[in-house]
């Protein structure tokens, strides 16, 4: 059998307190809803997403859809209490 190659979405976010840590999803094929698919795994094992991070009041809804703003690792999380 020849191998087959599959493209995929792979959505990434990495920690912006420690840098460090860093996350990733992969929606498959999915490219039009690959953030939406992302946010709620992310914030499912425990990331934060501070969607109001130098937003207008009008915009936070769209960040929050979008996954703009600021994300913080499990571990950073915790330690400033977000």
């Amino acid at each position: 059998m020849p191998l087959l190659r599959i493209e995929a979405t792979h959505v990434r976010v990495v920690c912006d307190a420690c840098r460090k840590a860093s996350a990733e999803v992969c929606s498959k094929r999915d490219v039009l809803n690959a953030r939406a698919i992302a946010i709620p795994k992310f914030q499912a094992v425990g990331w934060h997403h501070d969607a109001a991070y130098e937003q207008r009041a009008k915009r936070i809804d769209e960040a929050k859809r979008d996954g703009s703003g600021r994300w913080y690792c499990p571990e950073c999380a915790r330690r400033t209490h977000l």
